[in-house]
């Protein structure tokens, strides 16, 4: 470089007072982002697949307006429906039931238990408080 040249830039001062560091640093920062369009797309899409299936599972009423044909057939009289009758006593469900109703007392005594091995105390999600105060 040449002398002259050097030695003016070396007297040079910048004007601070119209550069924001902070505001241009912010603004390198959002102008290298690249537009996000893929996530609005898809916000979009599940917005409108949420919007077709109200409208597909929405119940449909039929309009009762004057306009609506009529049947000209009467409706069916109701037919008279006789009672179930009550099963036999002597059925062999019934006779199972009350088999094993009898049965249930002549079960053998249980089985001792000295020699299983005796509970753990029960698991806790916390301790007392009186572990902390010691």
């Amino acid at each position: 470089m040449s002398e002259p040249f050097a030695e003016r830039l070396s007297r040079f001062t910048p004007d601070r007072s119209g550069l924001d560091r902070d505001a241009l640093l912010f603004a390198a920062g959002r102008a290298s982002v690249r537009p996000g369009r893929r996530w609005k797309a898809m916000a979009s899409a599940l917005a409108a697949s949420q919007l077709l299936t109200l409208v597909f599972l929405w119940p449909h009423t039929p309009h009762q307006g004057a306009d609506a044909p009529r049947s000209p057939f009467a409706p069916a009289l109701p037919v008279a429906v006789e009672p179930p009758s009550p099963a036999p006593a002597d059925s062999r469900s019934w006779a199972m039931s009350g088999r094993l109703l009898n049965e249930l007392d002549d079960l053998p005594p249980p089985a001792a238990s000295d020699s299983l091995v005796p509970d753990d105390p029960p698991l806790r999600a916390s301790s007392p408080l009186a572990a902390f105060l010691n």
